[in-house]
């Protein structure tokens, strides 16, 4: 007989779904079955797609506690960010949750608020509830990664804006090029003093934006005035500080590119504040294209990272690695330029 599960719906006892039930239903081998639940061993990807399909119609839920007992694994994930307040983490840990769930996998998230002593702490109760393996954005200190794998074994998969990071799985965001595509595009658009609202004044933050931004001002041969450039922190009231630096200059800036999209729409909603129309007094452009950026009255014109994809893929490294120790892998993702009305491309162009 079935084994039930321990809920009910619409007030009987449902029947658990196996991975025989499945493999049957997508007409596959339970080995294939099982090679897509746990990612590990190759399976087209048709054949993925349709395990994939059947689990979610049949509402497939492995037995996480008979696995852990059996393979001495607790079947969760650490996530490690650094402002779950931020929309740009909130998506990027959706999308962990989503590609671990389909795996079997629960995630534990942390939060570091952007401090290294906070971030040690998340170290330690992610180690302490024994999770699998940590998906980590952007460590502060870079040091501690290596420090987890060597001294607990919890494998660790980096999502970040730098080029390091080559001594552990790493999924890396083209953070230049995506500030050089945006200050270009400002540039075109015939703006020469761009301000900039820019990462924190630390080298535990990446600083390849910035890189970005002064590579697009140089091949323009446009001189980088260092007025222009204000530090934030990415976190919620930064970017009002700064933007009442910039607009309080003597010669103010006619374009602000700004490090992320909390600190662009901050910059935004200020300058409203004091009169200035955005986009023909003051063009505006962010970074990471989050929810809130195609808001209308918002239409921020920003980089988009492939926040989502970021997320899953990193999941999928990490949980492929936990059934099959794997070398050393680096994914390069390219963040693209989604133009809105913030910038003033579409005054130049006369499209409504």
């Amino acid at each position: 007989m079935p084994s039930a599960s321990n809920h009910s719906l619409g007030g009987e006892m449902a029947v658990r779904v196996t991975i025989k039930d499945v493999a049957k239903h997508a007409d596959v081998a339970i080995s294939t079955a099982s090679r897509v639940i746990n990612d590990s061993g190759y399976v087209s990807e048709k054949t993925r797609q349709r395990v994939e399909q059947a689990i979610r119609e049949l509402g497939y839920v492995p037995n996480s506690i008979a696995r852990s007992l059996k393979q001495k694994q607790t079947f969760s994930i650490g996530l490690i960010v650094t402002d779950i307040g931020n929309p740009f983490y909130a998506e990027l840990a959706q999308a962990v949750e989503r590609a671990a769930r389909e795996r079997g996998y629960s995630v534990l998230l942390t939060n570091t608020d952007g401090k290294a002593s906070q971030e040690k702490d998340c170290v330690t109760v992610l180690a302490a509830k024994q999770v699998d393996g940590i998906i980590w954005y952007s460590p502060i200190n870079e040091d501690l990664v290596d420090a987890v794998m060597r001294d607990t074994g919890i494998t660790v998969v980096v999502i970040t804006g730098k080029e390091r990071h080559m001594g552990h799985h790493t999924i890396r965001i083209d953070d230049q090029l995506g500030a050089f595509e945006a200050v270009n595009h400002l540039i075109t658009l015939g703006h020469t003093r761009i301000g900039y609202i820019a990462e924190p004044d630390d080298p535990k933050f990446p600083q390849e934006r910035m890189k970005g931004y002064r590579r697009a001002l140089t091949e323009a041969g446009i001189t980088c005035d260092e007025h222009l450039i204000v530090r934030g922190t990415y976190q919620e009231g930064s970017g009002l500080k700064a933007i009442r630096v910039l607009l309080g200059l003597k010669e103010p800036p006619t374009a602000v590119f700004c490090a992320n999209d909390l600190m662009a729409i901050e910059a935004m909603q200020y300058a409203r504040r004091k009169g200035l129309r955005i986009p023909e007094d003051l063009a505006v452009v962010g970074f990471d294209d989050t929810k809130p950026a195609c808001l209308h009255g918002i239409d921020l014109t920003t980089v988009a990272q492939p926040t989502y994809e970021m997320g899953r893929e990193g999941a999928k490294l990490l949980i492929s690695s936990l059934a099959k120790p794997l070398s050393s892998r680096q994914l390069l993702l390219r963040p693209t330029l989604v133009i809105r009305k913030s910038c003033g491309y579409y005054l130049k162009e006369g499209t409504p």
